[in-house]
């Protein structure tokens, strides 16, 4: 097994984080989607919040991130919203909250720790800049097969008692993050599902 090592996106990343992108969500809406004119300009705001895990030379695992202020941050918002179209020209260099915008790993490395360490690199950064933490919305992909029986909101509550699993919560939880809530029509995921969950993780010191 090869190592898989986090390092900042760079120019040269960007071709393959547009492949990435399509693999990783095939039911996100075109728009929704990152292209290389948003990476371009997420590189200009904000270098530092931008990473991607390799295997060699190959892109096997994203994450975007910009600062922002908590009271835009944490009030009800969509996903297309916040991050200004994907373009992140919403980042506010004095923003005391780091948010998630985008975290995906590769179908065929999934189960090898790769979102882990993506968090932790996210966690580093929020150490390093002193900010209050990470805060995002989180799909809930597993919801879809629950829809006919609880809300978005009973599912998670029942995904954070360990009830049960979904496959993006339960590592977010695991990661330390905090159920704040549900964000509704979040995002257009197709039969995933628009709504999302309201992650926090704060920075103890």
């Amino acid at each position: 097994m090869s190592e898989i090592v986090i390092v900042n996106t760079r120019p040269e990343h960007i071709d393959q984080l547009v492949q990435h992108q399509r693999i990783c969500f095939p039911t996100l809406a075109d728009h929704e989607l990152m292209r290389r004119e948003h990476f371009e300009s997420q590189l200009r705001l904000f270098p530092e919040g931008q990473h991607v895990a390799l295997d060699g030379d190959r892109v096997v695992g994203q994450s975007s991130t910009f600062r922002i202020s908590g009271a835009i941050a944490l009030a009800p918002h969509t996903y297309h919203w916040i991050v200004a179209g994907n373009f992140f020209t919403n980042h506010d260099p004095e923003g005391e909250w780091l948010y998630g915008a985008d975290m995906s790993v590769h179908p065929d490395y999934r189960g090898r720790g790769i979102s882990r360490m993506l968090y932790n690199v996210r966690k580093d950064l929020v150490r390093r800049l002193g900010l209050r933490g990470v805060v995002g919305g989180g799909m809930i992909p597993g919801y879809v097969r629950y829809r006919d029986r609880m809300s978005p909101m009973e599912y998670a509550q029942a995904v954070a008692a360990g009830v049960l699993t979904d496959p993006t919560l339960t590592p977010q939880l695991r990661a330390g993050f905090e159920l704040r809530g549900i964000l509704p029509n979040y995002i257009e995921a197709g039969e995933l599902g628009n709504d999302s969950t309201l992650i926090v993780w704060e920075n103890q010191g």
